[in-house]
């Protein structure tokens, strides 16, 4: 018998206009605050002055870093918290979509020690000095990092992309407010999909150990996505489409997600991890070319859990088949030669994939380098 431990020690304010407790929620956890954002887009849709205003207002002392980018990298990490450092910041705000919300947390762990946030990311250690609190305010429906203790960091010389996680990394408050994302253009918005969808469908299909209740709310998660991303799609202001989708995203990367038992891994997102450690590939348009692909290698071992996934989410028997129908409804059946990988490099993303995620081993099939070629050539 399997055991679960279920522990969401992040307070979640979820609602339109919950932006505006940003000051109040900030007020309760410190003093010197650093916002953490993206390169450009905040600023320009007007959010990174209001919340510098609201922090402001609140009584709280305000540094900004926005230099993060797809992808964060480990050396831009590292300037971050250095200044973090420098500023004796006890809070720290992310404001943006999972690249900007990782690397709050890596600069987090890495401003309260000495060393590189990749020492951190490959090794146990842990900062001797106190990790700022973390406040979440996510402006994409994509990675959930709002409510999980984890982060995706790159190291651009090695071109690895891999995983730091850390208890002190749990948000202390995530702000989801659906509003937050109806500014958000069509590309974004579809590969932030697409990610929610595979947050919830890697571990149902490769779940060895399935639990009817677990079950229940992954499919529950998949049909909201399924149902609500051809919606915004046709109208990028729907407000119940935005809402549906910001709380799939919330809930599909967090523990509440294990909720019932069951098992399962996302082996997917390790082998898409050396695609945007490489060729800085936006994670969303890498997962969609790699999906299909990745459910027909599975498919030798887990036939069963694929077509129950049709019947379930797409009222059909064949969910292989229905789920390149509904990437190619939403623009979405993406290749890798289109997006601008080399038939050459397949070598080196095989090698890097377990490198960069280790648990892809816990994959149903085999995937030694010969496999994870197979399936990158696949997806061409």
């Amino acid at each position: 018998m399997s055991i679960t431990e279920f522990n969401l020690p992040t307070k979640l304010i979820f609602g339109e206009g919950t932006i505006e407790r940003l000051g109040e929620e900030s007020a309760n956890l410190g003093h010197r605050a650093m916002i953490v954002s993206g390169q450009k887009t905040m600023r320009k849709l007007g959010l990174l002055d209001k919340a510098v205003d609201m922090l402001e207002r609140a009584g709280l002392d305000v540094i900004l870093f926005d230099k993060i980018e797809p992808n964060p990298r480990a050396s831009t990490v590292d300037q971050g918290a250095a200044i973090s450092r420098q500023e004796n910041i006890d809070l720290i705000v992310a404001l943006g979509g999972g690249s900007a919300m990782d690397a709050a947390k890596g600069i987090a762990l890495a401003s309260a020690g000495d060393k590189s946030v990749w020492h951190y990311v490959t090794t146990r250690d842990n900062p001797a000095g106190k990790v700022p609190a973390l406040i979440m305010v996510p402006t994409v429906s994509a990675s959930g990092s709002e409510v999980n203790s984890g982060a995706v960091i790159t190291d651009w010389t090695t071109h690895e992309k891999r995983v730091l996680g850390r208890s002190s990394l749990q948000p202390k408050v995530a702000i989801v407010d659906p509003e937050l994302t109806l500014s958000l253009s069509l590309a974004p918005t579809l590969a932030g999909g697409v990610d929610i969808f595979c947050h919830a469908v890697e571990p149902y299909v490769t779940a060895s150990h399935p639990e009817p209740l677990n079950d229940g709310w992954r499919e529950s998660m998949l049909r909201i996505v399924v149902k609500y991303l051809p919606i915004v799609r046709g109208d990028l202001h729907n407000r119940e489409a935005r809402r549906a989708l910001a709380w799939a995203s919330t809930m599909a990367c967090s523990s509440f997600a294990s909720l019932g038992g069951g098992d399962g891994s996302m082996t997917l997102h390790g082998i898409e991890h050396p695609l945007s450690g490489l060729y800085d590939i936006t994670h969303g348009d890498g997962l969609a070319a790699l999906l299909p692909s990745w459910l027909a290698d599975l498919s030798r071992e887990r036939a069963d859990r694929i077509k129950l996934l049709g019947e379930r989410v797409f009222g059909s028997t064949d969910g292989k088949a229905a789920i390149e129908d509904w990437l190619k409804s939403l623009g979405m059946r993406l290749h890798l030669e289109s997006l601008g990988v080399e038939k050459e490099k397949i070598p080196e993303l095989a090698r890097l994939a377990p490198v960069s995620s280790p648990w892809i081993k816990s994959n149903p099939t085999p995937l030694e380098q010969e496999d994870i070629e197979r399936i990158y050539r696949m997806a061409f």
